[in-house]
């Protein structure tokens, strides 16, 4: 994985991405991507969906129906979504559940998934994260719960997995690398 990690944030290699949404298995009601190299803003917006916002997804990351009722539809943003995203490996922290919520999205705006929908495009940071420290449990990302604060926690996941794990060099000789383990 720390090789894996290391080739992901070479630059123009991928993207971190991160939706918040209407309900577990409803729309996007914010999209943000980040360059995974430099931590760049490539996207984040408010989007409008076609359903209200559940009370449990409000809850959990503050987005109101009045936040999004003035927010332009996902078909309108999905032209900049493909252009960050295009001849990229898509990140995410659930990439699953992302991976879903942006098929959704599409295929309801009646719009081809072009290199959003193979698996291939998309890579796992959680399931990845999760080998890397041995766990065989769903880890939770400790991000805001907005769409760019996520894709930054999610970028520093990645990050930590690069540097490796047992000892790196430095002047002094070997020290043990120091491993961050997200609660």
């Amino acid at each position: 994985m720390t090789r894996a990690a290391r080739e992901l944030l070479e630059p123009d290699a991928a993207v971190i991405l991160e939706t918040e949404t209407t309900s577990l298995d409803g729309q996007t009601v914010e999209i943000a991507v980040i360059d995974a190299a430099t931590g760049k803003k490539l996207m984040n917006t408010l989007v409008k969906p076609t359903e209200p916002i559940s009370d449990g997804a409000r809850w959990v990351h503050g987005i109101t129906d009045d936040d999004v009722a003035d927010a332009r539809p996902f078909e309108k943003i999905l032209p900049r979504l493909r252009q960050v995203t295009k001849g990229k490996t898509i990140c995410a922290y659930n990439a699953s559940f992302d991976r879903g919520i942006v098929l959704g999205d599409i295929w309801r705006a009646g719009k081809k998934p072009m290199h959003l929908e193979p698996r291939d495009s998309w890579f796992c940071l959680m399931e990845a994260y999760a080998d890397w420290i041995g766990s065989h449990r769903w880890l939770r990302l400790g991000g805001s719960h907005r769409a760019l604060g996520d894709c930054q926690a999610a970028r520093n996941v990645l990050i930590t997995m690069s540097k490796g794990r047992g000892f790196e060099f430095s002047e002094g000789g070997l020290k043990p690398n120091r491993r961050v383990v997200w609660p």
